[in-house]
């Protein structure tokens, strides 16, 4: 009895800190992977444990285990090398940790350096007490821990994929201008105040004005950027660029918003993402691996709208220092002999000035010819070429209008059949093309970089034939559905009928390119110039059929 009363005396009393960790995919499975749970559990399994006394206790509620960047077990590491504490205790290992690497450093390496006691519970793993049984059992069961986050790892990036392909929103907060709806989180609803706002912004675009005179007009209007705007509405919504934006619009906003395909209805997810489970750095994949859907949800912004904002962002439009504006016809005057764009300079002659544009290869001293052109001339001419095509296309409606939908769509659907079996033709004709080149090269009538440039070259216009095929195979098919798309585009034209005064909206929405030759000719490519050279066909097959 005396033996066993001084081995009592000189146990060591140890000082315990209770560790807990619940990740997101453990919320709402298990209920004793809670975190009052685990604290029941290591609370009960001390009550006859005298020589370990718990002194704090730690958790990280919603963090996964696969690293070890936590703020609850950074807390515990800090107790542990100030002294506070020389024993850890936990529910099992894999509250610790499922990463087995990470997870066996701290068990064999870590804690032993710095004398601490280790208990998992339910995993019967106290340090104090292992033997060589448990040192194998112990790398096993943190294998099978990772092993088990692993799979998991891969079944919700399966279900993410598939949620995303279904049109499923999972960001964590909708994009500027939508709500979650409140009847399905993962649906989104127009927020009508932050529409009107994406409304305007595209507007303004339109009209000619620069991201930051967009972003000026916003911030003197006091209108709430999108990070502040979430926060009004209650949203927990943090971002990386408050500290250096001071929760105001910039260039840069208004750019991502004009760039954006939500707002015509198209969902764009899976951008960024990690590698795998164990590295959670945010990495932007290929463009290849996005999800997008299309006509996801109702569209704030008309798409014709939104193409020619693309367009407009895509192009050089410099404006003047003493302008809010660019000038109408910016980024889209090209000189029609050597391709480069033409810029606008201005002369002063007495009190007078004059502004004309030149081109670009001429004024560098490249060659070419200036190509001068008065721009106060140029507009005029442009703007009549403008309203030439906008009553064509006023005419062309008209007489769809009398051919008749079922009529149109009859010869649209023929019109579109011949396409697609003209296009098959090419490539049948490309395919053995392909093939006789290697007779060819065996009868050496051709050498080998001949016979790989050509080679080449009819493999890319069987692909492009078939991507084309591909396309129109999609438009017969909203043919047959009844789909209108013709009204759209005429639309964009039929809408400027009235107006006298070339704007850069005007130009924007319905000119690609002007190409201006030295004799002051010029040349415009119209935008959805494809359309009215189809519905050209269509009214002259429906009138040939009807004569």
């Amino acid at each position: 009895m005396a033996f066993q009363s001084i081995v009592q005396e000189t146990e060591e009393e140890y000082r315990a800190l209770g560790y807990y960790r619940l990740s997101k995919m453990d919320i709402g499975r298990q209920e004793s992977d809670s975190i009052a749970n685990q604290r029941k559990l290591v609370h009960s399994y001390l009550q006859d444990k005298p020589n370990i006394r718990l002194v704090d206790e730690a958790y990280d509620d919603g963090y996964t285990g696969t690293n070890y960047d936590r703020p609850g077990f950074q807390a515990v590491m800090a107790a542990v090398d100030e002294g506070r504490v020389n024993c850890v205790i936990v529910k099992d290992l894999s509250r610790l940790g499922r990463e087995y690497i990470e997870t066996g450093k701290y068990l064999e390496m870590v804690f032993p350096a710095r004398g601490v006691r280790f208990i998992a519970i339910n995993d019967d793993v106290d340090s104090e007490h292992n033997n060589a049984c448990d040192d194998i059992i112990i790398p096993v069961k943190n294998i099978m821990n990772e092993a088990y986050c692993r799979e998991l790892s891969k079944k919700l990036r399966r279900q993410f994929r598939i949620q995303r392909a279904n049109g499923e929103f999972l960001a964590p907060f909708a994009s500027y201008g939508y709500l979650k709806s409140p009847d399905d989180k993962h649906k989104l609803v127009i927020d009508d105040y932050a529409a009107e706002v994406v409304r305007g912004i595209f507007a303004l675009k339109l009209k000619g004005y620069s991201q930051q005179t967009i972003a000026e007009h916003l911030n003197r209007r006091q209108v709430l950027a999108p990070a502040e705007y979430k926060k009004s509405l209650g949203l927990k919504y943090k971002t990386g660029f408050a500290a250096k934006t001071s929760g105001k619009w910039t260039a840069g906003t208004v750019r991502g918003i004009l760039q954006n395909p939500l707002y015509i209805g198209t969902l764009v997810q899976g951008k960024r993402g990690t590698p795998n489970y164990k590295i959670k750095q945010m990495r932007v994949r290929k463009e290849e691996d996005w999800v997008i859907v299309e006509k996801n949800h109702d569209p704030i912004i008309d798409p014709l709208a939104f193409r020619a904002v693309q367009q407009m962002l895509e192009r050089d439009t410099r404006k003047s220092p003493s302008q809010d504006t660019v000038f109408p016809l910016s980024g889209v005057l090209f000189c029609a002999d050597c391709g480069r764009s033409m810029s606008r300079r201005t002369v002063t002659r007495g009190s007078k000035k004059f502004s004309y544009y030149v081109c670009t290869t001429n004024k560098r001293g490249q060659g070419c010819s200036s190509h001068s052109f008065e721009q106060s001339k140029l507009e005029l001419a442009v703007l009549h070429a403008i309203r030439a095509q906008v009553m064509l296309v006023v005419e062309m409606e008209q007489l769809l209008e009398e051919i008749g939908a079922q009529s149109m769509q009859g010869a649209k659907e023929k019109r579109i059949g011949l396409m697609i079996a003209q296009k098959k033709t090419d490539i049948d004709r490309y395919q053995d093309y392909r093939m006789n080149l290697y007779e060819a090269l065996r009868d050496e009538l051709i050498g080998q970089e001949e016979y790989e440039r050509m080679r080449t070259k009819y493999t890319l216009l069987i692909d492009e034939s078939r991507t084309a095929i591909e396309e129109m195979e999609k438009s017969l098919q909203e043919a047959q559905a009844g789909v209108d798309g013709d009204r759209l585009w005429m639309e964009q034209f039929i809408k400027y009928k009235d107006d006298t005064e070339l704007t850069r909206e005007m130009v924007i929405a319905l000119v690609d390119r002007i190409y201006v030759s030295e004799d002051k000719r010029i040349r415009i490519e119209f935008n959805f110039q494809n359309e009215i050279n189809f519905c050209k066909k269509i009214v002259e097959s429906a009138e040939g059929e009807g004569a």
